[in-house]
């Protein structure tokens, strides 16, 4: 079967070829013309054709792009608005984390600022470390929470991927202390990624690279139970053949091949990026531990449950013939107010 712009020109040739033959006058005059026609190079003719084409439909493009920009744009706003309308109470929701955590943080800093020069020595290369993972963890946290607005469930859980490696490495560091803080501060400077963590003392010299996974090994956080969902992310981060037939937005299916916005598969990174922010949060906060921060521990934990609740239970009104998320058995914020009032 031919393309249709092969199709085009071979009908345009012949048409040509036609009208020629109709105005000849004579035998001799039609078996010239016929002579001259196939003596032509014909894939010379279509390649200067197809250059013509590609040149006019270039300009063309460049005429009308504001036009169809405009109207794509008003597709893009229709989704999105559809997309509000769904997911809007738990979009609320990772948005109110996002600000109870940038408010606490904000608190707790100036708490800090406050504390005696001595008393901050002791913490001064962990504590900045820490500052500047957690604002990158937040920030992370945002631009999740607009991927997902946007439809991109995908894109959404590799920023996750992210979350999770600094979820783990700051516990490595609050765990190994001042030295792995100050040379993690150091590296910056730096092409290395992992080398810091050297300064631990937990390598031996033999090893000749340390590598994200040594690091998951040798921190307090149980990196095992989060493998299957970091391996995941990083197929669907990856050019895998695992992230490009099952991603999150395809709704499970290799008959759906997501191109653009999808409402499916946002339920993932919502739940696990609010878990992530929760632990870096924690491990933040309890560098220099008062009564505030330690409050506000306990209410952004708490408001996982909220989050996981809203989603799940969004997801199973959205998607009513799907597998269901949220169980009764589920633990659910509102039933533990109930129980404990």
């Amino acid at each position: 079967m031919e393309d249709n712009t092969t199709q085009f020109l071979q009908d345009t040739f012949m048409e040509l070829l036609e009208k020629q033959l109709e105005e000849a006058k004579t035998q001799e005059e039609a078996s010239e013309i016929i002579k001259k026609f196939n003596e032509l190079d014909l894939s010379k003719v279509f390649e200067d054709m197809y250059s013509r084409m590609a040149d006019d439909t270039t300009s063309y493009m460049r005429d009308t792009m504001h036009e169809q920009v405009m109207m794509f744009r008003a597709e893009e706003q229709e989704f999105l608005s559809i997309q509000e309308q769904k997911w809007c109470k738990a979009f609320v929701a990772s948005e109110s984390m996002y600000i109870m955590v940038l408010e606490a943080a904000e608190s707790y800093v100036e708490h800090v600022n406050e504390l005696p020069q001595e008393e901050l020595k002791n913490h001064f290369y962990t504590f900045t470390a820490m500052l500047h993972i957690h604002g990158r963890a937040l920030q992370q946290f945002l631009e999740i929470i607009t991927l997902m607005k946007n439809g991109f469930a995908d894109g959404a859980y590799a920023r996750w991927r992210s979350m999770y490696e600094l979820t783990m490495i700051s516990s490595f560091i609050t765990s190994h202390g001042e030295r792995v803080a100050e040379a993690f501060i150091q590296s910056s400077e730096t092409d290395d990624r992992y080398e810091w963590a050297r300064a631990s003392g937990v390598f031996s010299n033999s090893k000749k690279f340390i590598t994200f996974n040594d690091l998951q090994n040798n921190c307090d956080i149980n990196s095992k139970i989060w493998r299957q969902q970091y391996d995941l992310a990083n197929k669907i981060i990856h050019a895998s053949p695992q992230g490009t037939f099952a991603r999150l937005s395809n709704i499970g299916t290799k008959n759906v091949i997501p191109v653009g916005r999808s409402d499916f598969g946002i339920t993932t990174p919502a739940e696990h990026s609010a878990i992530s922010l929760a632990q870096i949060t924690t491990m933040f906060f309890t560098i220099h531990p008062s009564g505030d921060s330690v409050v506000a521990m306990k209410y952004i934990h708490n408001w996982i449950d909220v989050i996981r609740e809203i989603y799940f239970k969004t997801h199973d009104s959205i998607f009513q013939n799907g597998e269901k998320l949220w169980d009764d058995n589920m633990i659910s914020y509102e039933d533990e107010i109930r129980e404990s009032s």
